[in-house]
């Protein structure tokens, strides 16, 4: 098991749908033996340049200890969802 900080910018559109999405990733990080560790919503910010024609997303921050695999899959995850705009994934050394 490996820890891992994610950073995700979700749509500002859809703050409704936040609650329900982070609920999905626990649920898929738990199904593989991972554990989220820390969820720190950030909230609406203004982004540096505009991204699908919106200057604001929600920021949040996930603590992670999962394995491989599992981040192959939340990386799938966030690539088809379209409520994503940007994603950071980084192993954090122990």
């Amino acid at each position: 098991m490996q820890n891992y900080e994610l950073m995700l910018l979700l749509n500002p559109n859809a703050v409704d749908e936040v609650d329900i999405f982070l609920a999905s990733l626990e649920k898929l990080i738990k199904e593989n033996k991972g554990s989220l560790v820390n969820t720190k919503l950030l909230g609406k910010r203004q982004l540096a340049y505009p991204i699908n024609n919106m200057n604001y997303a929600n920021y949040v921050h996930l603590d992670v200890e999962l394995n491989t695999d599992t981040l192959e899959l939340l990386e799938e995850k966030f690539k088809f969802d379209q409520n994503v705009f940007r994603h950071l994934t980084v192993k954090v050394e122990q």
